[in-house]
């Protein structure tokens, strides 16, 4: 590695899989990227930090760490960097920022959506132009948000779970009881790719299999939707970004842009809230299923970069 090239790690750690990236200088420059199943804790950590040292590890200027959630930002913690009360079964209370302490670099810690959402904020490629906030939302094995506002993620009583909150449940839809062990039938329980699975009776690795025209895809645009009417109300974002294994079933990009009109019926005004400009103001990353790992490693180059200026 050249001495002027800086060598980033980005660990987005999710429910399903963790995705390791290697960047030299900006995110986007990725050279490795690999993807390890989320199995057993001390499994998956061992499968990491192997990855890591065959690729080098000893030579990494900073390292990023995007989890799934909840996890405690507060430094002052003793359980800084944990993830803690997380539905994922036998994952509460792991220590996963402490899986890298014999890595003596830089590193930046928060959850897999803040990374992302940070990310989306500032790498100029949404075809509105600049701007300074976003909200990201991933759905996959669980419904994480990152919100990003006046070009610092919101951090606070903890982080934001927009994930665990609720909506209005739709006509017919009354007896599906959620499959959220803490809330039952939050967004999460509702529209998660284990929710989905449970509507239909079958397993998670045959949802690809479901036609595009199935009416529960309209189920769930309709409470992403309501989703994102909620966070335009609560924090108006300039951009809602869509991501997560289940919106790579595109269909539900123009169900979600439609619901959220009908859901505000017009009383937020914005021509990015009109048929014309919807695409504009909920969309999908420029990085595709890749926004999570870019938001890992700008965790990390911003890392690197706080450390330059406190030295």
């Amino acid at each position: 590695m050249n001495k002027n090239e800086q060598k980033f790690l980005g660990v987005e750690a999710g429910g399903t899989s963790i995705c390791l990236s290697i960047a030299i200088n900006e995110p986007s420059n990725v050279i490795e990227r690999t993807s390890i199943p989320t199995t057993s804790v001390e499994e998956t950590k061992n499968k990491v930090l192997e990855w890591i040292k065959t690729k080098g590890g000893d030579n990494i200027s900073a390292i990023g760490i995007a989890s799934f959630g909840p996890i405690d930002l507060d430094e002052s913690s003793e359980t800084y960097g944990y993830i803690t009360t997380t539905p994922k079964p036998n994952w509460g209370q792991t220590n996963i920022l402490g899986w890298f302490d014999d890595y003596k670099c830089p590193k930046g810690f928060d959850t897999d959506v803040n990374g992302a959402a940070i990310s989306e904020t500032f790498h100029g490629l949404h075809k509105r132009g600049e701007i300074t906030s976003c909200a990201y939302i991933t759905v996959g094995t669980g419904i994480g948000v990152g919100c990003v506002v006046n070009g610092s993620c919101i951090h606070g009583l903890v982080h934001p779970e927009g994930g665990h909150t609720f909506c209005k449940i739709q006509d017919g839809d009354n007896q599906f009881q959620g499959t959220c062990p803490f809330h039952g039938n939050c967004i999460e329980g509702l529209v998660s790719t284990g929710a989905i699975s449970k509507r239909l009776g079958i397993s998670a690795d045959k949802l690809s299999e479901i036609a595009d025209d199935h009416p529960v895809w309209s189920i769930i645009g309709n409470y992403l939707a309501q989703l994102c009417a909620n966070i335009t109300c609560l924090l108006s974002p300039q951009i809602i970004v869509l991501g997560g294994g289940v919106l790579n079933r595109s269909i539900l990009y123009p169900i979600i842009r439609t619901e959220t009109i009908k859901i505000l019926n017009g009383y937020i005004k914005s021509k990015y809230l009109t048929n014309d400009f919807i695409d504009q103001y909920i969309v999908q990353s420029p990085f595709g299923s890749h926004a999570g790992s870019i938001g890992s490693l700008e965790l990390a180059r911003r890392a690197f970069i706080k450390s330059s200026k406190d030295f």
